[in-house]
């Protein structure tokens, strides 16, 4: 059985996921971009260059070697964003997590994504790469965590990013991201742990100065790649994302408060 921070189910397609998130994927048909709340990240960005679906169900394994039910982000969409999105409803307090496993980094030049998993603030901009945004990434030509957070809206404005404790990921290997935010104060909290070994490589705090919580009114959960560069490549990033978990909070519960009320939960 997989673990899962069951707060509550998807809603019908096109409506926010009011009162959370959980998702396994194995309900889904393989082959197939999956239903329920999700869509194809692309649909966000007003002239995709990739084909849709841009990511779709796959039978595959877990850390474990157990077999499971993922969503893969397809290698052969080289350009513009693809993945999976889904809108949910805004909190102060946000929490999301997914596993996610990199199978393929791409040969295009900066800026490209290998993925990026977390917040947007959907705006009418024409990308969502111009949306407000907090998101646990890498790129194609490091194997380093980072947290991009887009505290704006458009291009330009406040952003942050910051290298999450010197930790590398290895390719084929499994991790479970969870980004945590109070959107009121501009704290975040990032947690990566290695599914096949167990460690913690990353336990990260982080405070955003000259914080706008206007543009922190985080509404959509996404796990996406995209190939920006003036060179996209021959060969385009492929991830895998399986247990995908968004948790809303009140205020007054705080960000440590919210990740043991997710650990609990998983017991």
């Amino acid at each position: 059985m997989k673990n899962m921070c069951a707060i509550a189910a998807l809603m019908l397609a096109g409506t926010s996921a009011w009162g959370g998130v959980t998702d396994d994927f194995e309900s889904y048909e393989v082959g197939q971009l999956p239903g329920g709340d999700w869509q194809d990240f692309s649909d966000w960005v007003a002239n995709p260059t990739i084909p849709s679906p841009s990511a779709t169900v796959i039978q595959t394994t877990d850390a474990h070697g157990n077999q499971t039910q993922a969503v893969q982000i397809d290698g052969d969409g080289i350009g513009t964003s693809g993945g999976i999105g889904a809108l949910v409803e805004h909190s102060r307090v946000q929490r999301f997590e997914a596993d996610i496993r990199i199978d393929q980094r791409g040969n295009g030049n900066y800026p490209n994504w290998t993925y990026a998993a977390g917040f947007f603030q959907v705006t009418d901009q024409t990308d969502p790469i111009r949306m407000p945004q907090a998101l646990v990434y890498s790129i194609n030509t490091s194997r380093a965590f980072r947290l991009y957070i887009h505290n704006a809206d458009g291009n330009g404005g406040l952003t942050s990013d910051v290298a999450l404790d010197g930790a590398l990921y290895e390719l084929d290997t499994w991790y479970r991201i969870a980004i945590e935010v109070d959107t009121a104060t501009g704290e975040f909290e990032t947690s990566i742990i290695n599914l096949e070994t167990g460690e913690q490589v990353v336990d990260h705090t982080h405070s955003v100065t000259n914080w706008n919580s206007d543009f922190g009114q985080y509404n959509m959960i996404s796990v996406n790649d995209g190939e920006y560069g003036s060179r996209p490549g021959t060969l385009g990033n492929i991830t895998t994302i399986d247990n995908v978990t968004y948790v809303p909070a009140p205020a007054g519960v705080g960000l440590l408060g919210l990740g043991a009320l997710c650990v609990q939960r998983r017991r």
